[in-house]
């Protein structure tokens, strides 16, 4: 399904960029692409289950209650749009979704949402590189960027440049959080997408949510945020607290290689693949709607 909803889209895309709006009409053909494009999109919609107040996510070591206002799709349903619908690489590290009220996976210019996983892979002390030089950190993160841009070309992804902090990286200590945010450009397009990150720091592994947003949604992240931390939780035994030298598993992971992905090669695709795909996707979408919205005029008319 994802080839067919990929390419269709970017048919329809080039399509729409080409015909004259004024003149043109769809062939029999681009109406019966059109016309499956629809029933499969709409499929995607209905098959989603969502889900309210309390639930338990990554084989129970995330406890979440669903802040006011969202909603939550589970890993399998999130992997499935992610992956399927919206033709990201595949991560086993995906634990579910946070979606506002309203979402429908087929409008891909929906309002944020949030990819909440799990990295198990052990305690990450802070004790060590809490003060982040951003400067330094920055040109890091540019540079495993441009080593990256090699994995996306190999797997049919737009290259990505990171422009520069929208959000300097800082760790709060009370929290065990670290954020930080970078304005991201889409390379061969104008548009930058936002790339907002926020890792929670516990005894076997770390709690990952990463935005899904444009630069124009900024504040509304920064809005539901303090919700979303306040009701995402380790579960009992799985907090920074909970942590025993000697007793369970300690990462060689530093604060400032989760920001600049040096620990692993392809850390930044995981990284940046739900906005540069999001962003992708939705100048597509947009496309195809302006254009059933021409035609629906001509139509009327």
């Amino acid at each position: 399904m994802r080839t067919l909803l990929i390419t269709g889209l970017a048919v329809l895309c080039m399509y729409s960029a080409a015909a004259n709006p004024e003149h043109s009409s769809p062939t029999e053909e681009e109406n019966s692409l059109i016309a499956s494009l629809n029933k499969q999109l709409d499929s995607i919609d209905k098959k989603l289950i969502f889900k309210k107040g309390h639930v338990s996510l990554a084989d129970g070591h995330i406890e979440l209650t669903v802040p006011e206002g969202f909603l939550f799709i589970d890993a399998e349903q999130a992997r499935f749009i992610l992956e399927e619908g919206w033709g990201n690489m595949p991560d086993m590290d995906v634990a579910g979704m946070l979606v506002r009220k309203g979402f429908r996976a087929t409008n891909l210019e929906n309002d944020h949402s949030f990819v909440i996983s799990y990295g198990a892979f052990g305690h990450v002390d802070d004790n060590k590189n809490t003060e982040l030089d951003h400067d330094a950190l920055l040109s890091v993160l540019q540079h495993n960027m441009e080593r990256s841009n090699e994995m996306r070309t190999e797997a049919g992804y737009n290259t990505l440049q990171v422009t520069g902090w929208v959000m300097v990286p800082y760790y709060d200590n009370f929290k065990k959080a670290l954020y930080w945010a970078s304005r991201v450009k889409v390379n061969g397009s104008d548009e930058e997408i936002l790339n907002y990150n926020l890792r929670l720091l516990g005894n076997t592994g770390v709690i990952k949510i990463n935005a899904v947003a444009t630069m124009d949604q900024l504040s509304a992240i920064k809005n539901a945020l303090p919700a979303i931390i306040a009701q995402t939780k380790f579960a009992k035994g799985d907090t920074y607290a909970d942590y025993r030298e000697g007793t369970h598993a300690k990462s060689d992971w530093l604060l400032t290689d989760m920001v600049a992905g040096e620990k692993k090669p392809n850390i930044l695709v995981a990284t940046f693949k739900w906005a540069g795909i999001f962003l992708l996707a939705g100048a597509m979408s947009t496309a195809y709607f302006k254009y059933s919205k021409r035609k629906l005029e001509k139509a009327v008319a």
